[in-house]
């Protein structure tokens, strides 16, 4: 079986979770990573060189045309929207499904999304692009994810939707049928009983709003 070989963009802890991840999965092949410090180009993360850096990363793809696909390796979400829209005009950001992972054949995504280890998808779930989904956390069926959503690990979502670039902190629940907007912060272990509007922080059992998020 012939490798896809990507590039990972980013170095930090999230890059390396992702490492992890691929590791794993035998038709993916990390080919190196970007950084965006001139100053970290010539390292090694986890065995795997930083190759240059984002301004340099057209010349990269030039020379190297094996080159497939990426992968965002940042876990601030706002960073993350901003990198996508600049490498999705120049490459593909590829799926990482672990192995460990139940992702429906019926359930529908984009591209560059994460499923990590013991993560649940159910039928009949839509996720946009370049979402994270962490160990242990399950979405039930029918369910509409936006794009750049962070699902943290050991949540529980029985909801309808959440909304483009919004974090679902560790051991959040989300409540049947209900609602999670765009641009929002649903803390950690916090209970969604009803719809959360956009730009909304919320916390608590029932989940309470704390703030507006300023994006």
């Amino acid at each position: 079986m012939k490798k896809e070989r990507i590039i990972i963009v980013g170095i930090g802890q999230h890059a390396q979770m992702i490492i992890d991840n691929i590791d794993q999965i035998k038709n993916i092949e990390i080919f190196g990573l970007i950084a965006a410090d001139k100053m970290d180009v010539g390292k090694k993360v986890m065995g795997y060189g930083v190759l240059c850096t984002d301004n340099e990363v057209d010349a990269l793809l030039m020379e190297n045309p094996d080159i497939s696909g990426y992968f965002l390796g940042v876990g601030d979400l706002r960073i993350r929207q901003h990198l996508a829209a600049k490498y999705d005009q120049k490459i593909r950001a590829v799926n990482i499904i672990h192995p460990a992972a139940i992702v429906s054949r019926y359930a529908q995504m984009g591209n560059g999304n994460v499923f990590e280890a013991y993560t649940k998808v159910a039928n009949g779930v839509i996720v946009g692009s370049h979402c994270i989904v962490n160990s242990f956390s399950s979405v039930n069926h029918d369910q509409t994810i936006g794009n750049n959503v962070l699902i943290a690990g050991n949540v529980s979502m029985a909801g309808k939707s959440i909304g483009d670039n919004t974090l679902i902190a560790d051991g959040a629940s989300i409540g049947f049928k209900k609602s999670v907007g765009r641009c929002c912060i649903v803390g950690d272990g916090a209970v969604i009983t009803k719809d959360v509007p956009d730009y909304y922080i919320v916390y608590g059992n029932p989940a309470r709003k704390v703030r507006d998020n300023v994006w």
